[in-house]
């Protein structure tokens, strides 16, 4: 066997393990759409109606953080395609695009060819990628586009790169991050320019529509609390820890930078990806981290980690050694994949979008068009039922979004926000506390301020409805709202004896 052959094969070989640790890990998580992922479903089918991009048709809230990703699904709903079997066919797509792109790096930047096979290998085996590949999320999407204009800028392409970026960035506001990075050595006008040329009309517009610099969202979730931040600081190191087996080969470098001969122009080439990856560390660590599983605001640098690693093993070891290295890394990756709480049982035990939908079909069965609900579970329950939602968490509200909250960061990132009194003033038909089949007793904030206010227990019934599951669905219904249309409430349990 030729040198060139064995090279060859070494890339084939480590496309193979990335493929089936993907495959093996997005088969062992399904079924899997996460919940939020239901939100932008909702705009992309309201796009695509003509009702344009909101969450319910005439409030203009921008309760998404993924334009790219909700156009492409709205396009796909608009010629007839299934918008939740779209989400996943797509990131699937992505998914393969990005291993293809790093198993030819040694062509499109130059690096040696131990090096795209280590890279491939590494990125295509974390779970912090591989989890969110059919979970309806725009994660795979962001994952590629990063690493377009990653590459992109190591290939001498900056005007290529500041597109790649400006799609990035339309798929993740936080990509701005990567194109900052690309951007500050030497200015690079080019990108720059390219950059700002495409995104700069689209923000533009999606200011002038939605009325807000940021997305609904990030008020939504981000504070100014040293809490926040303390909680983000746990995030990260448990991402770290769970990401070991990226982060390890990382430690070749040190012997690369302690060498005298070649170390400038490698820095010179490679120093800015690190700088990325740094500032984004830093970006997600301050916004106190996610609260969804699988780590998702680190899947993004996943890429670029792994092409760092790849490149430091390729100028330090032999080929024999970095297969050895990159197979523990791969091993690693896989049996977190595996056994991490965060990256499996989270997720398979993780009911909420599955729950969701089954309520969200029994009260479009059962309530009339137009009725409007109130729910922390504001993705699968309003996508399936259709009907106009209040979603007491205010990723989808503004004026609860926009509230202040002084205690941000001490909760579960995403869930701090609420205003009982506002929601009240709103006079929804139902009520659920809770997650996606309510309950009695409240949960987060807004429940705890509704239950307080005498109106509220005036106003609004608690009752119980067996759903077609067997489950028990949890509400609380306005006495003069419409009673459901077939359903009977089951009787009152009895008060405890004391």
């Amino acid at each position: 066997m030729t040198a060139a052959t064995g090279q060859r094969w070494l890339v084939v070989g480590a496309a193979g393990l990335a493929l089936a640790a993907l495959a093996l890990h997005s088969s062992r998580l399904q079924p899997w759409t996460v919940d939020d992922a239901y939100i932008t479903f909702r705009y992309a089918e309201h796009f695509a109606a003509g009702n344009g991009p909101v969450y319910n048709v005439g409030e203009r809230v921008e309760g998404y953080t993924t334009p790219l990703w909700m156009g492409l699904l709205a396009l796909g709903g608009a010629l007839g395609a299934s918008v939740p079997v779209l989400s996943k066919v797509l990131g699937i797509g992505c998914a393969l695009a990005a291993l293809t792109a790093l198993g030819t790096s040694h062509r499109t930047i130059a690096i040696p060819v131990p090096a795209a096979a280590a890279s491939t290998a590494l990125f295509g085996t974390c779970g912090v990628v591989t989890a969110w590949v059919m979970s309806g999320m725009e994660v795979a999407l962001v994952c590629l586009l990063v690493l377009a204009t990653v590459l992109a800028r190591q290939a001498g392409r900056p005007a290529q790169a500041g597109v790649w970026g400006a799609l990035a960035t339309m798929a993740r506001p936080d990509a701005l991050l990567v194109v900052a990075a690309a951007a500050l050595p030497r200015g690079r006008l080019r990108l720059v320019a390219a950059f700002v040329a495409l995104y700069g009309p689209f923000f533009a517009a999606r200011w002038a529509y939605y009325g807000w610099l940021l997305p609904n969202t990030f008020y939504a979730k981000v504070g100014a609390t040293s809490a926040q931040v303390w909680r983000g600081v746990a995030y990260t190191g448990e991402f770290a820890w769970v990401a070991v087996g990226v982060l390890v080969p990382l430690l070749a470098w040190v012997w690369v930078l302690r060498r005298d001969d070649g170390r400038a122009p490698l820095l010179a080439r490679w120093g800015w990806v690190a700088g990325y990856v740094g500032l984004h560390a830093v970006y997600v660590t301050a916004v106190g981290g996610d609260g969804m599983p699988a780590f998702r605001f680190f899947a993004p640098v996943i890429a670029p980690l792994a092409l760092l690693a790849g490149v430091g093993l390729a100028q330090v070891a032999q080929t024999r050694v970095i297969v050895w290295v990159v197979a523990a890394g791969a091993m690693s990756n896989v049996a977190f994949a595996v056994f991490h709480a965060q990256l499996h049982q989270r997720i398979v035990n993780g009911n909420v979008g599955r729950n969701g939908v089954e309520v969200g079909r029994f009260l479009a069965e059962q309530l009339p068009a137009g009725t409007w609900i109130a729910t922390n579970t504001a993705g699968s329950v309003a996508y399936a039922s259709g009907l106009p939602t209040l979603d007491m968490l205010g990723l989808n509200d503004a004026h609860i979004a926009h509230r202040d909250i002084s205690d941000m960061g001490t909760r579960k990132a995403g869930h701090e926000k609420a205003d009982g009194a506002y929601v009240l003033k709103r006079r929804p038909a139902v009520i659920m506390l809770g997650a996606a089949r309510g309950r009695r007793t409240p949960v987060f904030r807004s429940g705890r301020e509704l239950t307080r206010l005498p109106r509220f227990r005036r106003d609004y019934r608690f009752e119980r409805y067996r759903l077609p599951s067997g489950a028990i669905l949890a509400v609380y219904r306005r006495t003069d709202a419409p009673v459901f249309a077939t359903a009977q409430p089951l009787p009152a349990r009895r008060a405890p004896r004391r």
